[in-house]
């Protein structure tokens, strides 16, 4: 069965199994390599990797992003990402806090770091994407391995993919699928629904949520949110997102229709146990673009485009859209929506969001 797998259902997979700690196989048309998250990354996993480098004198390398690679003062040789020479010996604790900058500001010196310049790095490239589309830190070690053993770790269970120069057409992308729909009362009397989406490819799932009755021939009041734990539950004072989710619950209600898109990409896309990482980091002085920086990741790794999806499942090309954010705009027209109008979020600003607000305003363009 193993064998029959295309290359997208082998990806998701393997996604899978870098979050459930199982190392995976990759290959291209003469090299081989068995990769392991850094996260996930268990003493018993890192005990049998050095057994394995003792006896076949190979050398294995740590793969960090660009954005950690930077605060680390290691070279980047390979665009996006950085491979790491181990040193010798080399530890489990060593290998976590290159991954990890938990520990950044109390042990700030780590290296120094030696970078591989030569090689193909496109497996590495491929494994760190993988490790972001499972909400890991993106940061693998990777062990190359001869054919002979990439076929015993393969009758073991291990997933293989062969993947092309052009490693960027087996990146995963999204194939939303209606599931279900249901009516859910909400208060202010006005009919309501929750249409579930979701990612057959990854299994996420998104919301659309239609409140009142839809004119599909007059433009829709509509919002695109993201997932925010801390501030649509919690109602955090730290974040803007609970309050502009109220506001545009409201907006929808004086207009009588309108719909919700809630897309399950937590903390810009780095998922809620990575946005904490980014929290910790956050008490140092850093802000969130910088946290997101440190953590390895981008400063949003939203895939904004779902929602243009989603409106064209239901009919819709012509909306007037609830933001403040600018990419926001643009993710629509480039999606073959017309964003006929941009309705202004404007929230109440706290001493908790003050520097919150400014870092968007400033860094990412928001109108305020």
């Amino acid at each position: 069965m193993i064998a029959n797998l295309s290359n997208k259902l082998t990806a998701v997979r393997q996604i899978s199994d870098l979050r459930l700690g199982v190392p995976i196989l990759l290959g291209d048309q003469k090299n081989y390599a068995l990769i392991v998250s850094i996260e996930t990354l268990s003493m018993e996993t890192f005990q049998k990797l050095i057994e394995y480098i003792n006896s076949y004198n190979v050398e294995p390398y740590l793969a960090i992003t660009k954005n950690r690679a930077d605060f680390l003062n290691a070279r980047v040789y390979d665009e996006s990402i950085a491979r790491l020479k181990l040193p010798s010996p080399v530890s489990l604790n060593w290998i976590k806090s290159t991954a990890d900058p938990a520990e950044d500001f109390e042990h700030p010196l780590k290296g120094p770091y030696f970078s591989l310049r030569d090689g193909n790095s496109e497996m590495a490239k491929l494994a760190i994407h993988f490790c972001k589309k499972a909400e890991l830190l993106p940061a693998v070690l990777v062990l190359p391995i001869q054919s002979e053993d990439l076929k015993k770790l393969r009758r073991l269970g291990l997933l293989y993919q062969k993947i092309s120069k052009n490693f960027e057409s087996y990146k995963v992308d999204e194939n939303l699928t209606l599931v279900s729909t249901g009516r859910v009362p909400i208060p202010g009397g006005l009919n309501s629904k929750v249409s579930v989406f979701r990612d057959l490819n990854s299994l996420t799932e998104h919301y659309a949520i239609e409140i009142g009755i839809l004119d599909l021939s007059q433009p829709v009041l509509t919002r695109l949110h993201s997932a925010c734990f801390t501030g649509d539950i919690l109602h955090s004072l730290k974040c803007d997102c609970g309050e502009q989710l109220t506001l545009t619950i409201n907006k929808i209600q004086l207009e009588k229709k309108g719909i919700i898109l809630y897309l399950n990409q937590e903390g810009r896309g780095i998922g809620l146990a990575n946005k904490m990482r980014a929290y910790k980091l956050q008490d140092y002085g850093l802000d969130t673009f910088e946290s997101n920086q440190r953590l390895g990741f981008n400063d949003d790794e939203r895939d904004l485009s779902i929602g243009s999806r989603i409106l064209k499942q239901l009919g819709i090309k012509k909306i007037k859209l609830l933001t403040n954010n600018p990419s926001k705009i643009n993710a629509f027209e480039n999606s073959g929506i017309k964003v006929m109008k941009r309705v202004p979020l404007l929230s109440k600003e706290t001493v908790e969001n003050k520097s919150y607000i400014k870092t968007k305003k400033d860094k990412s363009g928001h109108f305020f």
